[in-house]
């Protein structure tokens, strides 16, 4: 079994939404939503750097993942048992985003220690211990590794020296070293060639020993 193999399907399925944002120019964060019975109900694709009606939201400061996925729920229900699985910590927006759609719980992959906001749920908002969304993760060992190197290896491309890769070499500076192995493995021209995932994923864990 390959490491890809060992991810569920919610798993996977985030990655390879979070591929297609990498190998389109735009964030690599990729969203999944699921209810009670392990049914996906809606999925989303950051698009904040997309062409501006290409999809919901594109093209604007507020096309995250997160975001579009919850949008496929219902204002006048209640999702407690839903889960949402994101690839990357929640930024403030998302974590938003998920108290106000009412879902259960929030899974992340990837730790974020630039704009990750699940640190700010100190229990002093009415709203948020009514809701009482739960935020699970990072996950460990490759695939948070990967999930967060993604975002680096993007960031430092496109600003190198920038908050976000100051961020992780001041917190999680072992990410910077996932990310460089993924420059060196050419992962950009990769993703936009659109090779298949599982193979690249396999690759990459494999490199970093």
């Amino acid at each position: 079994m390959t490491g890809w193999d060992e991810l569920g399907p919610e798993w996977q399925t985030c990655f390879e939404l979070a591929w297609r944002a990498y190998g389109s120019g735009t964030t690599p964060v990729g969203a999944v939503l699921v209810d009670g019975a392990g049914r996906e109900v809606a999925r989303g694709v950051n698009a904040r750097f997309a062409p501006a009606g290409s999809s919901l939201l594109a093209g604007s400061h507020v096309a995250h993942a997160e975001v579009i996925a919850l949008a496929a729920l219902d204002a006048r229900g209640s999702f407690s048992d839903h889960v949402l699985y994101t690839t990357l910590e929640p930024c403030l927006l998302c974590v938003g985003a998920a108290i106000m759609s009412t879902v259960g719980e929030m899974r992340f992959a990837g730790i974020d220690p630039y704009a990750g906001a699940t640190a700010v749920l100190d229990g002093s908002n009415a709203h948020i211990d009514l809701t009482q969304t739960r935020f699970a993760g990072p996950l460990a060992g490759p695939p948070g590794a990967f999930a967060a190197g993604l975002l680096v290896e993007f960031c430092a491309r496109r600003a190198r020296g920038g908050p976000v890769t100051a961020a992780y070499r001041d917190s999680a500076p072992a990410i910077l070293a996932v990310a460089e192995v993924m420059a060196s493995l050419e992962l950009p021209a990769a993703a936009e060639a659109g090779a298949p995932l599982p193979e690249v994923y396999d690759r990459v864990i494999g490199a970093l020993g």
